[in-house]
């Protein structure tokens, strides 16, 4: 009985298809992945940067009382301490770091166990990961995105695209030879 394999039953065969899915529910599950992975790395900066008050300040002005000084006034403390709602917002921001990385793995998991090719899920998360990264730190933190950061970035994205259709050409013709 050394070479027997039992036969799959049907539910098994619809099961393995399944877990499978399509090449379009892996490529979103793993951009849905990078996205996550870019949120924990805006609330990682929230939680340490200086200028997290000065945004939350600015937040509360627009949207809760444009014409009050209530706002400004949350967010005066003594000289070297915390005022309460910042210390509150910071420790939001921290534990949404947290939830982001776990939202991030999971759905990663997810994608690479729906694709044929991990290295595809892994280009697609990390280049929808730095992309995302750069967007929000321009549109929230004003960091400056050159021509030369997306030239380079093209390139990363490039590169990785090459080792990715690298590997599923070598696995396409693999199965083949099989």
């Amino acid at each position: 009985m050394a070479g027997y394999r039992p036969r799959k039953t049907p539910a098994a065969v619809r099961k393995a298809a399944a877990n499978k899915g399509t090449g379009a529910s892996a490529i979103f599950t793993a951009t849905l992945a990078g996205t996550f992975a870019a949120l924990a790395s805006v609330f990682a900066k929230l939680t340490m940067d200086a200028r997290t008050v000065n945004f939350l300040r600015d937040t509360c002005n627009t949207l809760v009382a444009p014409t009050t000084p209530i706002c400004t006034s949350m967010f005066i403390a003594k000289d070297g301490e915390t005022s309460p709602v910042e210390f509150a917002v910071r420790s939001a921001c921290f534990g949404l770091i947290f939830i982001c990385n776990a939202a991030m793995w999971t759905l990663f998991t997810k994608a690479l166990n729906r694709s044929q090719s991990s290295a595809t899920v892994t280009v697609i998360n990390s280049s929808a990961n730095f992309c995302i990264t750069a967007v929000l730190g321009y549109a929230l933190f004003s960091e400056p995105l050159a021509l030369q950061w997306w030239f380079g970035a093209s390139l990363i994205v490039l590169g990785g695209v090459l080792v990715s259709s690298e590997e599923s050409s070598s696995s396409n013709g693999k199965a083949k030879a099989e």
